[in-house]
C-alpha cells in the first residue's frame, strides 16, 4: 500500500470546561470497531472524506448521535473532531520519526519496534478512540437530556473533548496555548499522486 503523505500538525485548543458525564456512562466503541474504523481513516484523502468518516464514527456512537443531526450541536462536535483530527493528520506515509514524535506527543505512545504500517495503524486506532470517547461523551448526554440543541453547544463540546483528551490523547491539552488559525475547519488539503498538498491552513 502507497503511503507517501506530507507531515502536518497543526494544533487544536481545548479549552478548560467541566465534564459532561461520568467516564462510566460513556459510550465507548469495541477494539473490533476501532480497528474497523482505524483502517478506514488511513483511507482519508481529503476533508470531504475526513468530514464523512467523522459523521460515520458519530452516529456509531451513544444513544443519542441521531438526534445530533442537522442540530448546532452536531455541527459543533464535527467541527471539533475534525480539528482533533487534523493536529494528528495526515497519518498515511508520514515519516517514522514524525510518526514517533506524533505518537508520543499527542497520546503517549511507544512505537519502538513496529513497523511503519503498524505505527501509522496505532496512531489512527488511537485517534479513533479519542474521537469515540468524545462523540460518545456527547451523544449520550443528549440521550439523558432528550434534546441536541441547547445554549450552548460549543461549551458542551469542549468538555467532552476535555475529558476525553484527559484519559486518550494528554498531549493536546499541552498544546491548548495554541490556535489554530483561519476558519475552523479551513485548511484544505488533498492528494496529489503519492503526496499531500496542502492548499491552505
Amino acid at each position: 500500500m502507497n503511503r507517501r503523505l506530507l507531515d502536518y500538525m497543526p494544533v487544536m485548543e481545548i479549552p478548560d470546561q467541566p465534564g459532561l458525564a461520568d467516564a462510566g456512562e460513556t459510550a465507548r466503541l469495541d477494539d473490533e470497531s476501532e480497528m474497523v474504523l482505524g483502517a478506514q481513516l488511513l483511507e482519508v484523502r481529503n476533508p470531504a472524506q475526513l468530514d464523512l468518516f467523522l459523521s460515520g464514527l458519530v452516529a456509531d456512537t451513544g444513544a443519542g448521535a441521531a438526534a445530533l443531526s442537522g442540530t448546532p450541536l452536531g455541527g459543533a462536535l464535527l467541527q471539533a473532531l475534525r480539528r482533533a483530527a487534523l493536529a494528528v493528520l495526515p497519518i498515511r506515509g508520514a515519516p517514522a520519526e514524525a510518526l514517533k514524535n506524533r505518537a508520543a506527543t499527542i497520546f503517549g505512545l511507544e512505537l519502538e519496534g513496529l513497523s511503519p504500517e503498524d505505527k501509522e495503524f496505532e496512531l489512527a486506532r488511537h485517534l479513533v478512540r479519542f474521537a469515540g470517547a468524545v462523540a460518545g461523551d456527547v451523544a449520550n448526554n443528549v440521550a439523558k437530556s432528550s434534546r441536541a440543541g441547547g445554549d450552548r453547544p460549543r461549551r458542551q463540546v469542549q468538555a467532552a473533548l476535555l475529558d476525553a483528551a484527559r484519559s486518550h490523547a494528554p498531549g493536546l491539552l499541552g498544546l491548548g496555548q495554541v490556535r489554530l488559525r483561519g476558519r475552523p475547519g479551513a485548511g484544505r488539503w488533498q492528494r496529489q499522486g503519492s503526496h499531500i498538498v496542502v492548499l491552505d491552513g
